[in-house]
């Protein structure tokens, strides 16, 4: 197992944020694109929270189920998911563990380790099991260089170069990955504005999702509402805050709020290309009213792409 040792850190999770995660992330999607094979990156707090998933382009849907799994399982039972393999074997002393959904008892998932305290996790699906630990290792080893650099009360930091982004792309079945970061980053740079943090989510035409992240200190419950204002800005094709007057009682949609997953106020927008709608994005942390602030930001920067990709297509 890889594990970072620094004196200097006291408190060995406080270390772990976004700025963090998004390295991790960096390193192991450079590793999966070396070796040609598109994964789902998932990087969890010690509390096994969610702090963000990242798509690649090309990987096959079911590893995002996958790849939570994996990093759920690493941080919930403080080992390698490889290191469970054996252990789940008829016979064997975790015989039954197996059963668990919420578990995953193959390789691609590993605890982030700092002076031998668990602090987080990765969790990588996408290739064969060789190919998972290959890209989750190329993340841990950049966790190690990190963890191992950082001064006595060193937080770690986004830098101006991790900041620009190449590659970004919008295409008629949604945005790749590079540009939910983009995105991503505009929504950092208006939550820290108006001092709320906020969790931020982007899904394709399908609904499926493409990336997510949580802002240090942002509400728990904001996962799942970010999401679903997302989901609901895909499924209806608007603007979650439009909603909200059309499904009171006696309006058009009244019941559609009854419906698994729909989000009925702001925070949520459909993401529009060539007058279609190609995804949703959804964010949640702070009042409606800020909600709605910060997800404007990232809706101006798609809108101002979209419209020069128009441009110079037409």
């Amino acid at each position: 197992m890889i594990e970072a040792k620094n004196a200097n850190i006291k408190v060995a999770r406080s270390i772990v944020n976004l700025a963090l995660a998004k390295e991790i992330t960096a390193a192991a999607e450079a590793k999966a694109k070396q070796i040609k094979v598109p994964m789902y990156i998932v990087i969890d707090d010690a509390d096994a929270n969610l702090i963000s998933i990242n798509r690649m382009a090309g990987v096959i849907l079911v590893s995002e189920k996958v790849s939570l799994g994996k990093a759920y399982t690493a941080v919930a039972l403080k080992t390698a998911t490889s290191n469970l393999v054996p252990l789940v074997q008829p016979g064997a002393s975790l015989y039954g563990l197996q059963n668990d959904s919420n578990l995953v008892v193959f390789g691609g998932g590993f605890p982030l380790v700092l002076n031998g305290e668990v602090i987080g996790s990765i969790g990588v699906s996408g290739g064969t099991v060789d190919e998972d630990m290959t890209v989750a290792t190329a993340g841990l080893q950049k966790f190690k260089t990190i963890a191992e650099g950082l001064k006595s009360g060193g937080v770690v930091t986004q830098t101006a170069a991790s900041k620009q982004i190449v590659g970004a792309a919008i295409t008629d079945y949604g945005v790749n990955v590079e540009f939910a970061r983009k995105m991503a980053l505009a929504v950092e740079a208006k939550a820290d504005e108006i001092g709320v943090p906020m969790w931020f989510a982007v899904l394709d035409k399908g609904a499926n999702l493409i990336l997510q992240e949580r802002m240090e200190e942002a509400l728990l419950v904001s996962r799942e509402c970010s999401l679903n204002k997302a989901y609901s800005a895909v499924a209806v094709k608007t603007a979650t805050h439009v909603l909200a007057t059309v499904c009171q009682p006696g309006t058009s949609l009244y019941g559609l709020q009854s419906i698994s997953r729909m989000v009925i106020f702001g925070g949520g927008h459909p993401l529009v290309y060539n007058g279609k709608t190609i995804g949703g994005i959804g964010v949640s942390g702070g009042s409606v009213e800020e909600d709605m602030k910060v997800v404007q930001a990232a809706l101006d920067l798609f809108n101002a792409a979209a419209k020069e990709h128009e441009l110079v297509h037409a």
